[in-house]
């Protein structure tokens, strides 16, 4: 790293005027020429033989301003050292170590024996070529004393004499608003006056330009040349004044720095060389045993070398590669335009890399992570082009791989929720452009879980890609099916001119579900229920239209099933009800708007009140009377039911307890418990607690279950009825007949009694069938010896009926509706007062 241009000398950069006197010229006198020349010395010459006896400068000038010569005194017998010659051709480098080495500021600069100029040491720093060296070190790098500070009431005496005892050239003073400098060029100043001032704050030159102790050397000279001064002010990171950097500073500085530099560049090289001689060999035993595949071309692209794992990937042996170009290898994936793109980049750029489908010598296609560096001269020519390959088919399958099971579901196949709402949207945006319809169907299937309950959950799974298959047949181009999560599919019917057409597509899709007639030797029977959504009338969004579509599904649900929906803005208004609805069921424990209602159980023969069920009624702030039929389905759906369920319980026993007290209730409360209630947590230890918190006997509780949760084996739950049993509970299946009992399983059930719904007391007295599943029902408690119960009798007709059959306990209207406790503890006492009468 040269200190300077390689040709340029001193002569160059040296001043050519020279300001030069005769030794006789007063000292006051020289220093009033300096000044006006703004030189930092002066010349003096013999007067008859134009020698140059020596040179006086600013240093001089403060010895005389100390008072160690008079201001009148011929210059030629004031100066302190002989004049420095150097030859005008000198290298500069060679001159900042002259300047260094014999700590000049001055020098003649000589031609055949004749002076042509004066460098000084402010030309040396002002034109070394060191921008590239000087801009990577800092200032704080530069060894040097710390600043010498005087205040400003100081004396032009005191600061020179400091500066002479200090071998400073200037010291800065301490001003009430920064800092101020003096340098010898400042005593050159007075004794040329013939005056100082009083102060040094008087006299002194502000502001003092300066630079962070953190700045490059390339930002301290550029900031000497831009304001020519001759000192720099070195600040730390809080203002405080660190140093004041000279020229000699700089010159010194910069030598000391480079010369560590070019040390240590030169132990680096070395050491480099040593390692090259290493890498040479290593080179070449990693060209040989690499995995990647390495091919060596000419500038042309003719092979001119292979590695071994070159021939491993692509089948090729060295022998037959070699002459050739790598074009051996195409695969015809890639067009023309590919290979244009791949060498413009390389004359650009002289690298490229990417992925490459090239051909085996077998002829298999594999996949290659490419990369191609151009290896050029001095003179920035291409010698040749060296190419590394790695073989990442493996990789790639693998990606795809998991690109394809993010994007789709596992079990079908059929594109994820995710793919399909890309798909979705991008079919909504190609709408809005083209002016055209898009239809979401969301399917669901019916009854889907029963089929894993009682076939289990491979059947489940099998009947899945049966249908996944069915819907993907019925599709045409363009058009997507999807598997949303469990039994949910949806499918995207893209340029849709209307609902008739897409009504047709829709009942041939359920026809193609509905026409599985089993899986795996097992026959069943799977309908499905759709709803529709139609953009742009139900939605311009896919989050929009997959919501509407499957609000349409629920209500085609609630229709029947095995059947489809279109959305309409009504569906929107009653699913918002309903979430309204269940955030206010949320609340309603806490703020204490459930009441329990009891319907008296009463003996048909006569009339009198035997038990009573348990009826949950919700008293809304707005909406009144909630009923049941309303706000129990959300319960059940949202969880909500297990707390619900644990506060009639609750609530059941503490009136009991109250009524057994005053000597009322004759018989046993019902409660109806669900499914979910039963299997949460462990639901026989809650009971015994809930009785004993209360002081009731087992015999004072009845619980009802439906058909469907007693008949749920799968779940646990003749074992948990068996253990309700076996603390004593009456436990009775509400609502029989309405399922799909099994006679043999029934009486494996720990069951008391049976309730028979009301669907079919309502026309037992006029219907031939409702009456002989009614004779039928009552007949099959007795041989199981059973208990019956019958709900819904509103009629004298059908009392008179059902105690004809042998059934003697009922509740309906025809008794009594459900009412409040107070009421029907109300009509407990009045009974409890009347003797008991035959009706």
């Amino acid at each position: 790293m040269p200190l300077s241009q390689p040709d340029q000398t001193i002569a160059e950069i040296a001043s050519c005027d020279l300001l030069s006197c005769p030794p006789t010229l007063p000292i006051r006198e020289a220093a009033s020429r300096m000044m006006a020349a703004g030189c930092s010395s002066i010349v003096v010459r013999d007067e008859a033989s134009g020698v140059v006896i020596g040179i006086w400068t600013e240093a001089d000038a403060l010895d005389a301003s100390l008072g160690r010569g008079d201001p009148k005194l011929p210059v030629g017998q004031a100066i302190s050292a002989g004049v420095v010659e150097l030859p005008y051709d000198m290298p500069l480098d060679q001159a900042v170590r002259a300047f260094r080495d014999r700590q000049l500021r001055h020098a003649l600069v000589m031609k055949h024996g004749a002076p042509i100029g004066m460098v000084t040491l402010t030309d040396i720093v002002r034109n070394q070529g060191l921008e590239s060296f000087l801009i990577v070190k800092r200032v704080r790098d530069l060894p040097g004393q710390p600043a010498l500070l005087l205040p400003a009431s100081a004396s032009p005496q005191q600061a020179m004499r400091a500066m002479r005892e200090q071998g400073q050239s200037a010291l800065a003073v301490v001003l009430a608003d920064g800092f101020g400098i003096v340098t010898q060029r400042d005593v050159l100043r007075w004794l040329a006056a013939d005056a100082q001032p009083a102060t040094l704050g008087d006299s002194c030159r502000r502001p003092l330009i300066g630079v962070p102790d953190s700045a490059s050397l390339l930002q301290a000279r550029r900031l000497i040349q831009q304001h020519n001064i001759r000192h720099l002010a070195v600040f730390g990171e809080e203002g405080e004044l660190l140093r004041l950097l000279g020229f000699d500073d700089i010159v010194q500085g910069i030598e000391h720095e480079y010369l560590h530099e070019l040390n240590e560049a030169l132990r680096q090289r070395d050491h480099a060389l040593q390692q090259s001689r290493r890498s040479l060999l290593l080179a070449d035993k990693v060209f040989e045993s690499t995995m990647e595949g390495i091919v060596i071309t000419d500038r042309n692209g003719v092979i001119q070398s292979v590695n071994p794992a070159f021939t491993r990937i692509t089948g090729y042996s060295r022998e037959e590669a070699l002459g050739k170009t790598p074009a051996m290898l195409k695969s015809g994936r890639q067009p023309p335009e590919f290979y244009a793109h791949m060498w413009q980049t390389l004359q650009r750029d002289g690298c490229w890399q990417g992925e490459v489908v090239n051909r085996r010598k077998g002829g298999l296609l594999y996949t290659e992570h490419l990369s191609i560096t151009a290896i050029r001269d001095a003179d920035d020519e291409c010698l040749h082009f060296v190419a590394v390959f790695s073989d990442i088919t493996q990789r790639k399958q693998a990606e795809e791989r998991l690109h394809f099971l993010a994007n789709h579901d596992a079990l079908t196949s059929l594109p994820n929720r995710t793919l399909f709402l890309e798909r979705l949207q991008a079919a909504v945006d190609r709408a809005e452009a083209g002016g055209h319809g898009v239809a979401l169907l969301f399917i669901d299937l019916d009854r889907f879980k029963l089929v894993n309950d009682t076939l289990g959950h491979y059947a489940g799974d099998q009947l899945l890609i049966h249908i996944a298959r069915q819907l993907q047949a019925q599709l045409q181009p363009g058009e997507t099916a999807a598997r949303l999560s469990g039994d949910e599919f949806t499918v995207l019917l893209e340029g849709a001119v209307g609902e008739s057409q897409v009504a047709a597509r829709a009942q041939g899709m359920l026809d193609a579900i509905t026409a599985l007639s089993g899986t795996d030797g097992q026959q069943m029977f799977v309908s499905a229920s759709m709803g529709i959504s139609m953009f742009p009338d139900d939605g311009r969004d896919a989050d929009t239209l997959l919501v509407h579509a499957d609000t349409a599904m629920y209500r085609a649900k609630q229709s029947g099933k095995n059947g489809f929906q279109f959305y309409t803005a009504d569906m929107n208004a009653r699913a918002l009800e309903r979430l309204k609805l269940e955030y206010s069921l949320h609340r309603a424990l806490a703020q204490r708007e459930l009441e329990l209602w009891y319907q008296p159980k009463v003996a048909l023969d006569s009339g009198r009140i035997v038990g009573a069920e348990a009826l949950l009624r919700w008293r809304h702030p707005e909406l009144g009377l909630v009923p049941p039929d309303r706000f129990i389905p959300i319960a059940e759906e949202s969880a909500l039911i297990v707390q619900i369920g644990n506060w009639v319980l609750d609530t059941a026993c503490a009136d009991t307890r109250r009524w057994r007290d005053a000597g009322l209730l004759p018989g046993r409360v019902a409660v109806n418990v669900s499914g979910r209630q039963l299997k949460h947590g462990d639901f026989t230890q809650q009971l015994e607690d809930t009785l004993s918190a209360y002081g009731l006997d087992s015999e004072d509780l009845e619980l009802e279950v439906t058909e469907s949760v007693a008949m749920d084996e799968a779940g646990g739950m003749v074992e948990m009825l068996r253990r309700m049993q076996a603390l004593g509970i009456y436990l009775s299946i509400d609502d029989f007949g309405t399922g799909y009992s099994s006679l043999s399983y029934l009486k494996r059930l720990p069951v008391r009694g049976l309730k028979i719904d009301r669907s079919f007391i309502a026309d037992s007295t006029r219907d031939s069938d409702d009456a002989a599943i009614t004779r039928a029902i009552v007949s099959i408690a007795h041989s199981l010896g059973l208990d019956v119960v019958a709900e819904g009798v509103e009629e004298e007709e059908q009392r008179r009926f059902l105690q004809g059959l042998g059934c003697n306990c009922a509740q309906g209207y025809l008794f009594s509706k459900p009412m409040p406790a107070r009421q029907f503890e109300v009509l407990l006492a009045i009974q409890a007062s009347q003797p008991a009468l035959a009706h």
